[in-house]
């Protein structure tokens, strides 16, 4: 098969010397054609940056100063969930380390919590001494605890919502 030049070339539409300008243009970089507004624009000054607005200056500073409010909002909830779950770990210990509570309790002691009756079994010395007001009660994972008072104002002091019963 021959090629569209050599066809040419046959047929006397072209000459030998017109194949090899061709020949030779296709091995040099084809130009490139600049429209006339494209020649105009190279011309003109390179663009000067702008500079921002009032407004946008406005609200990009505004942005800023959302996303620090936002960080600092975060930090400061982060802060106080950490206190809370210290403060829960150390009411836990407390409760746990002045557990008064007896496996071998007979008497069942009735207390009021909010507008619901709850119970505890307790010795007969526990029971004196939750008449006398010297004993309290808590909870701890569910479970009723029976606690001397010292500890329960303790509890109270580090947490006042934290739910201790001191019979009266």
């Amino acid at each position: 098969m021959s090629s569209l030049s050599d066809q040419l070339l046959k047929a006397g539409f072209v000459s030998e010397e017109q194949v090899k300008k061709a020949i030779e243009k296709k091995i040099k970089k084809p130009t490139t054609y600049k429209s006339k507004k494209t020649e105009k624009r190279a011309k003109k000054k390179p663009k000067q940056k702008h500079e921002e607005s009032d407004l946008a200056k406005f609200y990009s500073e505004r942005k800023q100063l959302e996303n620090k409010e936002k960080q600092e909002a975060k930090r400061k909830k982060e802060e106080a969930a950490r206190i809370k779950k210290e403060t829960n770990a150390k009411i836990n210990k407390l409760i746990q380390d002045n557990l008064l509570n007896d496996d071998k309790a007979e008497i069942r002691f009735n207390f009021v919590v909010g507008t619901n009756i709850k119970y505890l079994f307790v010795t007969e010395q526990q029971q004196q001494d939750l008449i006398d007001g010297k004993l309290a009660f808590t909870f701890l994972g569910g479970k009723r605890c029976l606690i001397p008072v010292v500890t329960a104002n303790e509890i109270l002091a580090l947490n006042p919502h934290k739910v201790v019963i001191i019979p009266n």
